[in-house]
């Protein structure tokens, strides 16, 4: 007990000390900024536009085909009578929300087993990277692809597109969280907090979790561009969702 005291309050001056580091970090680094910026833009559109601009994105034939862009119709229309800023607005929000879920899908099974590997090592560790590089073989377009073909349209919703494309975009994040905890394990503030009694589990989540909270949120944002790209490209073959849309139609 008379360990554990000192040790928490130090850990606990250390971790506020970088969260206030790295919040200043991010705000005077223009292209965090910049690209903040461009994604909160992006999301009010998909959020807000719709409301300021209530067009029916799928009514077929509802205006004259092939028009060019003006003030009436911003991009035009399409080939059906659609209007095409109608669809890029309504296709903003779905397609994040599609990309959002394969991210959060993702970033909890590449935790998961990446936290567990790189805590326990041994056996364990050689058996779920095992795992980890047979799903890292097998590229997600070969599997989500058949999948979506064999499911019923009516069935090919957003929150079964970011399932599919969700559990197949986690090994290369697994590795990555996995080599870092092993290296963080091996430092002194780990040994500290073992000393103090904590178990594997309290130290993943209070001491090693936070160091990499960074590469976490970065991870967060690339998988979700995944999740993105793998559901217009599935939209574009065929094979995409039917009664919503999305940037990929």
């Amino acid at each position: 007990m008379g360990i554990g005291v000192p040790v928490s309050r130090y850990k606990s001056f250390i971790s506020k000390f970088r969260e206030s580091v790295l919040l200043y970090t991010l705000i005077k680094n223009r292209r965090f900024m910049l690209g903040l910026v461009m994604f909160l833009v992006l999301l009010l559109m998909g959020l807000v536009g719709p409301l300021l601009y209530p067009r029916d994105p799928l009514a077929f034939a509802a205006y004259p085909p092939d028009l060019p862009p003006s003030l009436e119709f911003p991009l035009g229309t399409d080939r059906g009578g659609r209007d095409v800023f109608a669809q890029f607005l309504h296709g903003i929000r779905m397609s994040l929300y599609v990309g959002f879920l394969t991210a959060v899908i993702s970033t909890v099974i590449g935790l998961v087993i990446g936290v567990t590997a790189g805590i326990k090592g041994g056996v364990l560790d050689e058996t779920l990277m095992g795992l980890t590089n047979l799903v890292l073989a097998i590229p997600s377009w070969l599997v989500a692809l058949p999948i979506a073909s064999i499911t019923p349209a009516e069935h090919r919703g957003p929150e079964f597109m970011g399932l599919i494309l969700g559990i197949f975009s986690w090994p290369w994040f697994a590795r990555a969280v996995r080599a870092q905890f092993q290296s963080l394990r091996e430092r002194e503030f780990v040994a500290l907090s073992r000393m103090s009694g904590y178990g594997d589990l309290r130290i993943a989540f209070e001491d090693l979790l936070p160091q990499i909270g960074a590469f976490i949120v970065s991870s967060f944002a690339g998988l979700m561009a995944t999740g993105i790209g793998g559901e217009a490209g599935l939209a574009i073959i065929g094979v995409g969702m039917t009664r919503h849309i999305s940037l990929g139609i």
